[in-house]
Order: structure tokens, then sequence, then C-alpha cells
């Protein structure tokens, strides 16, 4: 089996993983949630290089990966080029907001994307559609909220209608973490389609994975506490 590699800051690796098991489950999958540097969203491109480069390097020692995800749209918009450079033999997936297909059925000017700042900021996907009339919103601090609660994601909806606001008919998840939230999203927009990114991550890996029989997960997180919250999240559907 290769062995995958997804990275995040935390809960939002959990909803590309599960979504990568599902449509390819015959890989070695190993998912580190870097929570000690949570939040990824208010840093700067400079630090996500940084932080990202050394991660990548310390796990290779004992987890010598074949193809990296980044599960992540913040460090997908601001490291991914610099690592497919740095690391010429090793596979790197992206995960970019789903802009084009929530343009196959709605004007750019029905769509909402909400995403944090540096990934507003720095995707170049975005940027193309800068000017075309999507709507941007970033949210730096819902990424955090939803790891907190991640066992009563209901406590979240006064969030999403304090800070959710206008009228559009498409909502772009910019955020690998907001996946979460899918229910508390249509419960408050009933008339609203949402767009995520997972199963494109999902099955781009699979067009580099041999089919075969069986998977294998392992969750890594910097802090022993989230990582038994992020285990039973992965399991608990």
């Amino acid at each position: 089996m290769k062995k995958v590699l997804l990275i995040d800051s935390g809960s939002g690796g959990v909803n590309i993983l599960k979504e990568c098991v599902k449509i390819c489950p015959y890989a070695d999958y190993l998912l580190f949630c870097d929570t000690k540097n949570l939040p990824y969203g208010s840093k700067s491109k400079e630090e996500l290089i940084e932080i990202t480069f050394k991660n990548l390097d310390e796990i290779y020692t004992f987890f010598p990966y074949e193809i990296v995800i980044f599960a992540c749209n913040t460090i997908t918009s601001t490291v991914i080029e610099e690592a497919r450079a740095k690391y010429l033999n090793i596979i790197f997936i992206g995960t970019v907001p789903a802009i084009k297909p929530a343009l196959l059925t709605y004007p750019p000017n029905e769509i909402l994307l909400i995403a944090t700042e540096a990934t507003i900021n720095n995707n170049k996907l975005i940027s193309k559609y800068r000017d075309s009339g999507i709507k941007f919103l970033p949210l730096n601090s819902l990424a955090p909220l939803i790891d907190e609660n991640l066992d009563n994601l209901q406590v979240l909806s006064d969030y999403v209608k304090q800070n959710i606001t206008g009228k559009f008919k498409a909502l772009v998840l910019g955020c690998t973490h907001y996946q979460a939230l899918a229910n508390v999203f249509k419960s408050n927009f009933k008339d609203v389609e949402i767009f995520d990114s997972a199963n494109g991550v999902a099955r781009r890996l699979l067009s580099f994975i041999k089919k075969g029989e069986g998977y294998q997960v392992q969750i890594m997180c910097n802090d022993f506490f989230l990582r038994d919250r992020f285990l039973w999240y992965f399991f608990k559907n």
C-alpha cells in the first residue's frame, strides 16, 4: 500500500480523510493534526512554509510517505508550490475551494465563498475569480471554534447567523474545517446549495493509487486530548 500523509491544523483533515477512505480504501493513511500551530489561517506565508517543511521532514523519519495531501485550503494556497519544488519525489495534492462546480449551476453574483483570510489572499483560483462577482468572506475564528465544539456543533448556529449574511444561493466552503458544519449551514440557509472539496481531493488521490484490499488509518496530534476527540469524530459516522 502507498503511504499517504494528510496534514491540517485540526479537524478539517478528518473530513478529508473520511472521504479519502470512502473513495480510496487502498492506502496506508496518516493524518497529522498540527494543533500546536492552530490556527493556520492568521499566519503569514513565511510562517506556514517554515511550519510545514519542519513537519514534513520530521514525519518522513517515521512514516516515509509517497503522497502528501494538504487537507487544508490555507497551506494549499500558501505552501504547495514551494513544497513541490523542494520535495521532488513526492506527489502533492492540494485542497482548493469548489468554485468551478458552483459556477456550473449558479452565476457568480449568487455565490458566497467562506474561508480563512490567508486562503482568500493567496489562493490562485480565488485570485482568478476576484472580480467575477463572487462574494468572499474571511472567517478566521470559525475553524478553532469548530475544533473546540466537535461534540456539539449546533452551538455555533448563532455564530453562523451573525457572521454569514446577505443573499446567496451557493455556499462554497473554502476551509476543510467548515464541512463539519454542513447540517448547521443547511438548517440556517434552507434554499442554499453547499459545495465542499473533499470528494474532489479523494478522487484525485484515487488516480495515483492501485486498487487493492484494505487500508490502514493513523491519526497523530500535537495535543493528546484533541487526538482522542478527532478519533471519535472520525469514527462517529
